[in-house]
């Protein structure tokens, strides 16, 4: 008898066993309050939007944004830090999954999919203090018909006016080009250039960083009022699905004030 008892005890102890071991396999896939997906963000230093924070991790309006959507789609998110022509190509060539805080042009839209905007923001011109009222510009098609030098980084999308001036050659004695927004601040304070277009948040970031707020302005200028996007990548295979959730996601933090609040947290 006893020797019966033996084998049906092992085989009750097993049946115990992969029942207890089942929550934890679960757990590790879609289980209430596990990840769900992993999404391999770019980011690029462009503070306030993106930076690095204080405890060495990202930090910004945009990395608050991804980080929200993540949590509340239980998607692990992770950062990958890259200049943003690297970051592109990056996306274009499928080694992440996405890059947030992009204008959306048909270039990309060859090599990826654009999430719902994710934020809206302006682009301005930047002058050296006082020296707004030497320059009565309505627009870029006024400045290029002055001897305005203007700082400009290869390569950026301001405006679709600027986009037109520089194909028709208009702006070719205007432009000088500069590395990026620190050089180009850099250049304004040496009177290599008389201003420079940038994002309006990210200019007097910058400005406040290198303690040159008293130094310079924004001039009244229109630029561009424009939307930001997370662009997700076509070659890294991210799953329709998720790029539908985080877009469902986003609609809803508008809806209830989250990205208001958190841009609100950065200033006006």
């Amino acid at each position: 008898m006893t020797m019966s008892i033996r084998p049906l005890m092992a085989a009750l102890m097993a049946v115990f066993v992969l029942a207890g071991a089942a929550p934890s396999l679960r757990a590790e896939g879609r289980g209430e309050g596990a990840p769900t997906c992993t999404l391999r963000f770019v980011w690029t230093e462009l503070p306030p939007y993106q930076t690095l924070g204080t405890d060495g991790k990202p930090a910004g309006i945009d990395i608050e944004l991804v980080e929200e959507v993540g949590r509340r789609m239980t998607c692990v998110i992770q950062w990958e830090l890259a200049p943003r022509p690297r970051a592109l190509l990056l996306v274009q060539e499928g080694k992440v999954d996405a890059v947030v805080g992009v204008a959306r042009t048909a270039e990309r839209e060859a090599y990826g999919t654009f999430s719902h905007p994710v934020r809206e923001g302006r682009n301005v011109m930047i002058v050296r203090k006082g020296a707004t009222s030497q320059f009565v510009f309505r627009s870029l098609t006024d400045l290029a018909d002055s001897q305005f030098r203007l700082g400009v980084v290869l390569g950026s999308r301001y405006s679709q006016e600027f986009e037109d001036l520089t194909r028709s050659g208009a702006l070719a004695d205007n432009v000088i080009p500069v590395q990026n927004g620190e050089s180009a601040m850099a250049m304004l304070m040496r009177d290599r250039i008389d201003g420079f277009l940038d994002g309006y948040r990210i200019a007097l970031a910058r400005a406040a960083q290198l303690g040159l707020t008293e130094d310079v302005e924004v001039h009244p200028m229109f630029v561009n009022e424009h939307k930001a996007f997370a662009l997700f990548s076509r070659s890294a295979n991210v799953d329709p699905a998720t790029i539908t959730r985080f877009n469902a996601v986003l609609l809803g933090m508008q809806a209830d004030g989250t990205i208001t609040r958190i841009q609100s947290n950065y200033g006006s």
